[in-house]
């Protein structure tokens, strides 16, 4: 695949995505800070980034950044504790696990759109069956 093959699909498939995610964190963001009382509860996670490219790695870290709310700390790259991992910080993290799971599924839909599959994705096979640990 050539780098404009793979630039179209970023743009096409995850571009979106992001510009929808943008948006609805800028208005989460804008009604607690335009509200009385906050809801914000900091919160810093450890994101696997485990078989990831450089470049990859540079788009998914930056999307965080640019996404209201979040922000990359730090990369720490792979070694023998583990593979490549960002350190991001939520603000509104009261549940680890759902901010954990936010950001693997932008990392899922960016890989996606950078290698065309369905990396890391729930959903049906082309059979119609699932694959085991998935939601149906």
């Amino acid at each position: 695949m050539n780098a404009l093959t793979a630039t179209l699909r970023v743009l096409l498939r995850f571009g979106p995505w992001l510009v929808g995610q943008l948006v609805a964190s800028t208005l989460t963001l804008a009604r607690d800070v335009g509200t009385p009382g906050s809801t914000q509860r900091p919160r810093i996670v450890k994101l696997s980034l485990a078989g990831m490219g450089d470049v990859e790695i540079t788009l998914l870290t930056s999307s965080i950044t640019i996404t209201p709310g979040t922000l990359v700390l730090a990369v720490a790259p792979a070694d023998e504790h583990g593979p490549a991992a960002a350190y991001v910080q939520g603000l509104f993290g009261e549940d680890g696990a759902a901010l954990v799971a936010g950001l693997e599924e932008m990392r899922d839909r960016l890989l996606d759109a950078t290698r065309g599959t369905r990396h890391g994705r729930r959903g049906p096979r082309r059979d119609g069956t699932h694959e085991e640990g998935t939601l149906p």
